[in-house]
This record gives C-alpha cells, sequence and structure tokens, in this order.
C-alpha cells in the first residue's frame, strides 16, 4: 500500500522546482531519496507528473505517492506532523481534521483517532491533568473543522451552545449534477436504517427532526458546489438530506455518490501510464467542513475557517479547468 503527502504552494515558493520545493517540506528527507521519487514518477503536480526543474505557481497542489519501503525509511528521519490547530485558547481549540482519520475509535481499533494524533499541549491539560474532549463529531472521510473543549467548565457550556444551537456550521459539498435552486431549507426526518446497520434513511413516522440549510456556491457543466448549513446535528445529516433531494455528494458510496472520481471521467484525451493505474482524483466523499462559529469567553465570538484539503483543491481546479459552464467555454 501507498502512502501520499500533498501541499499547496505558498506564494512565496512559487517558481520553485519540485525537488526544491521537497527539500523544504519535508526537512530530514535526504536529497537521495526526494530524486528517487522524481525519477521513479512519485511526484506529482495538480494530479499530473511532472519534472524536475518544472517552475511551480502559487496555488498547485504537490503530491508525493511513497512506495511503502521508502516512506517507512523516509520516516524515521522526519519529525512526526501533528493536527493543523486553527484556533487556541485556555478553553477551547478548533483543529483542522484530515479525511481518513476517526474521531472516534472503530470497532476494531485498527487506526489512530483524532485524540491521539492531538498536540501534547491540547490533548491534556499539563497543570490539571483534564483531557480535552471533542464536542462534535465529523465522518471519517469528511475533513474540516473541529471543536475541542480544553476543560470541564468549557464542555459544559459548549455542550449547552450545540444543544440550544449557537454553534454555526457550514460545510461544502461536491455532487453531481447541476443543482437549479439557488437556496432551499430541508426538513425530512431521519432515522435509523434497519436494514444496515450503518447507514441513516428519511424516516417520516420514527426518524428524528432535521434541518439542513443548502446554498449553490459554484456551478460547473455536469456538477455543482454547495454550502451547506445544518441547523441540527443529526447522524449523517447532510448527506442523507442530499441524496434525498437528488444530489449525493460526490464520493458517497453509501448514499449513492460515486465512489471514486479520476481525472479521465471529464479530462478529453487523458490515459494512464501504461502500467501504473490511474489514481482517483478523490476517493472520499467530498464534504469538508470550511466555516466553525462560537462564543469564547477569552475572545468573544469566533467564526474559523478550515483551508480547503488538497484532494478538494485538486479536484476543483481540475472541474474549473475541464467543467467550467457551458457559457463560459471558449471555442467551438
Amino acid at each position: 500500500m501507498r502512502r501520499t503527502q500533498t501541499w499547496v504552494v505558498p506564494p512565496e515558493l512559487k517558481n520553485l522546482s519540485p525537488y526544491q520545493f521537497l527539500c523544504r517540506s519535508l526537512e530530514g528527507v535526504r536529497p537521495g531519496m526526494l530524486k528517487q521519487l522524481l525519477q521513479e514518477g512519485g511526484v506529482l503536480v495538480d494530479g499530473a507528473d511532472t519534472k524536475v526543474n518544472r517552475p511551480l505557481k502559487t496555488g498547485s497542489v504537490v503530491e508525493v505517492v511513497w512506495p511503502v519501503d521508502l516512506y517507512e525509511r523516509a520516516r524515521k528521519k522526519s519529525p512526526r506532523s501533528e493536527l493543523e490547530v486553527l484556533y487556541q485558547d485556555r478553553q477551547l481549540a478548533v483543529i483542522n481534521k484530515p479525511a481518513g482519520v476517526p474521531v472516534v475509535p472503530d470497532r476494531h481499533r485498527n487506526s489512530k483517532t483524532v485524540f491521539d494524533l492531538l498536540p501534547e499541549d491540547l490533548a491534556r491539560d499539563s497543570e490539571t491533568g483534564v483531557t480535552a474532549k471533542l464536542l462534535h463529531r465529523l465522518d471519517k472521510h469528511t475533513s474540516g473543522a473541529l471543536l475541542i473543549a480544553r476543560n470541564k467548565d468549557a464542555q459544559r457550556e459548549l455542550t449547552q451552545a450545540f444543544v440550544e444551537r449557537r454553534i454555526h456550521k457550514e460545510y461544502l459539498a461536491l455532487v453531481r449534477g447541476v443543482v437549479r435552486q439557488p437556496q432551499q431549507t430541508v426538513e425530512f426526518p431521519i432515522g435509523k436504517d434497519s436494514r444496515h446497520a450503518n447507514r441513516m434513511i428519511i424516516d417520516p413516522e420514527r426518524g428524528k427532526p432535521a434541518l439542513t440549510h443548502v446554498q449553490v456556491e459554484r456551478i460547473f457543466d455536469g456538477f455543482t458546489l454547495l454550502r451547506v448549513q445544518p441547523v441540527t446535528g443529526r447522524t449523517h445529516q447532510i448527506r442523507v438530506h442530499l441524496a434525498q433531494l437528488g444530489f449525493p455528494i460526490l464520493g458517497d458510496g453509501l448514499y449513492g455518490g460515486r465512489p471514486q472520481l479520476f481525472l479521465s471521467d471529464f479530462k478529453p484525451g487523458f490515459r494512464a501510464k501504461p502500467g501504473r493505474p490511474e489514481k482517483p482524483l478523490l476517493d472520499r466523499q467530498a464534504l469538508h467542513c470550511e466555516l466553525l462559529g462560537f462564543h469564547s469567553e477569552e475572545t468573544g465570538d469566533q467564526l474559523v475557517r478550515a483551508p480547503w484539503p488538497p484532494d478538494f483543491t485538486i479536484l476543483l481546479k481540475q472541474l474549473e479547468r475541464y467543467r467550467p459552464p457551458k457559457e463560459d467555454r471558449r471555442g467551438p
């Protein structure tokens, strides 16, 4: 199994070659390993193979696909990375959860959770010994802002804020198809699917009330980027409501979305290299918690933004290039 790492090129590092960029981004990894990756096609820029001396542009997405043996060797030389902290005070914190990391352990406990990867100063208060508490959940394959209470008082206050719907959350969701209605409110009740342990369904009789605001953010040719605000917090609420509207989230196989999306799905004439299977642009649900609003006793009202994850950025860049709105297309 291969490992991947991704970066978005900041303005101050534009015009560097991929090799120079990786030397700065992967401190402690020997130059010979980086050259080996480049020679073997293990470095992609915006989803495509790159050359050693090709200058990078601001906003380009650099991806390293590590063979397992090389990754293990490099990891021994590199410092352990921690979750990105977006906001922090003495009471609470917001981290940027990567896709693929569960909030709570699965039944087999075979992968590290968000708590396992928290910076040590957030996981436990060094003075009181109090363990941080995760106040809400994001699905394993959903990325974005996650709120953490750092002591019992904060946990109690923020839990009540969730109950009273004073925590503001906005997600970005990419769906297949063109959503014509600019804004709509969805109020389908949600309950458990008795035939599938991990699935939720629309259940008018026994389901719990669920309220979601949906707004069109950007329309592509055949795809729509939605801004979604869940007012209630039911399990899989956004995924279930969008599927009920007929627009399941891309990559969400559980609710009818295509499990994977490839560049060859919409780039004319694209072919993977012989002997190398095409890597999907997206192999999880295209759902990202971008905004989290809350009140802090220390700093007042806060609205924290979680940057787009690299796979989301790559996918949207490719859609802008190959699937813009039909009225924006150039040429015949």
